[in-house]
């Protein structure tokens, strides 16, 4: 009995330390690199493009020949019977009443050769290369889509932690302010007002503080999914993280993105599969010719069909042509639906196009604004480091009161949480842009 408490105890203990031990800070790329290993769609993704490569291997046996071997063994048996040929002769005949057995033993082998199928061939081959390069393409859209959902919830982490140290330095001040009119107070320098207002003034600010906790929890919550884990799950992040940015010409960008969003080339690739697969349907107008070879052997004993092979066989050589002239205007109806729907890939090849150049368009103007916002971001959070320490000057020496006091501290917070907001998002719409012209997965290379 003690031996069990013992070996509960020791897993118990085992248990404890190992949820005791801190959780290592997991750095940008580590977060990537999980989310792309763990990702349902990058797998899916992933699996049709092997789809797809398979396919276009299919492709080539239109043009390969086809063989085929067949054996047999098959049981005659034939009864008596009154005919003689076509002849009716009754019954009487001995060589007619009796039953005739036997057992045949067959052989054979055929080839068959596409010569010409309206270019049905041809077209199948180059349509297969272009629907696997589609789909590399989409999975490469995948692999950007997870990198900068990632990046998305990481920096916004990161700016929901760093909004929470502010809101805990704006409840630093606010407990500062209530032990400095208490004081105040009881030397008879402010009245008690200013103790209420001074409380009042702490207990909103922890509130904030509160809800800002929740912030970071569901932050944090939201990386974890975006990364493939339970929300639950221990995570932690490298706070002390650089991040620059190379801007250039907008011009540049558009031709960037037109070159390499793997979106928009997968909607090129679906377009050029689309007419091709035009191609294929018209074929279907084209006569179809074919050579083959059969050769066949038929004997009575097993054994038979390993010897002589000069003896008991027949063999069959051609060519055919086989041309469909009418079966209810199907291959017209077939080929009006392929070019109807090429030119549905091409509309929405075009409104992706455009709508990307609008997103680019939009992100970097964004960029551009975010870079003045945060210069005159930062000139206001001096001012009001100033206009703070002024009013508590003021304040302390009874030039100042303490609904002055209130709002330059109320300045100071909003002008620390005004840059901190924008410093993060100016970060998340580049990623955003990297990841619209196609850049993104650059640097994150690895699954």
């Amino acid at each position: 009995m003690k031996s069990v408490w013992s070996i509960s105890l020791g897993l118990f203990l085992l248990v404890f330390v190992a949820h005791a031990q801190p959780t290592k800070p997991l750095t940008l790329d580590e977060c990537i690199q999980i989310a792309l290993k763990n990702n349902v769609q990058i797998r899916v993704s992933k699996y049709q493009y092997l789809n797809a490569r398979f396919d276009r291997r299919d492709a080539y046996r239109n043009i390969l020949p086809t063989v085929s071997i067949n054996m047999g063994v098959a049981r005659y048996e034939r009864g008596p019977t009154s005919y003689l040929g076509n002849e009716y002769v009754g019954p009487g005949f001995p060589q007619l009443d009796r039953v005739v057995q036997s057992t045949d033993y067959s052989m054979g082998i055929s080839v068959s050769q596409n010569i010409y199928d309206g270019g049905f061939w041809w077209n199948s081959i180059r349509k297969g290369k272009v629907d696997e390069k589609a789909q590399e393409f989409n999975y490469e859209s995948e692999r950007q889509k997870v990198i900068v959902t990632v990046m998305q919830n990481y920096f916004t982490l990161l700016k929901e932690t760093k909004l929470l140290e502010v809101d805990r330095q704006a409840m630093e001040r606010s407990k500062e302010q209530l032990e400095r009119a208490q004081s105040m107070y009881e030397v008879g320098s402010v009245s008690k007002v200013d103790v209420y207002k001074a409380r009042v003034n702490l207990g909103n600010d922890r509130i904030q503080y509160i809800n800002q906790e929740n912030r970071v929890r569901k932050a944090r919550q939201d990386l974890n999914i975006a990364m493939g884990r339970n929300p639950d799950e221990p995570l932690e992040i490298v706070t002390d993280i650089e991040f620059t940015k190379h801007m250039v010409e907008l011009d540049s960008l558009y031709k960037v993105a037109l070159e390499r969003n793997p979106t928009l080339k997968k909607y090129e690739l679906d377009r050029r599969s689309a007419e091709l697969q035009v191609k294929l349907a018209s074929s279907r107008y084209f006569p179809q010719i074919s050579s083959f070879l059969s050769l066949n052997r038929r004997v009575p004993k097993r054994d038979g069909l390993f010897k002589e092979f000069d003896r008991e066989y027949t063999y069959n050589v051609g060519i055919s042509l086989r041309w469909n002239l009418f079966n209810g205007f199907s291959d017209y109806l077939q080929r009006q639906k392929a070019k109807v729907n090429a030119m549905i890939v091409q509309e929405q090849m075009n409104d992706y196009q455009r709508n990307l150049l609008s997103t680019v368009k939009s992100l970097y103007d964004n960029l551009r604004a975010y870079d003045e916002i945060i210069r005159i971001n930062r000139e206001n959070l001096e001012a009001a480091r100033e206009e703070y320490r002024l009013a508590l000057e003021r304040y302390r020496v009874g030039n100042g009161t303490a609904i002055e006091l209130r709002e330059a501290q109320v300045n100071l917070t909003r002008a620390e949480q005004v840059l901190v907001s924008t410093e993060y998002d100016a970060i998340i719409t580049y990623a955003q842009l990297q990841e619209a012209i196609g850049k993104l997965s650059d640097t994150y290379v690895g699954e």
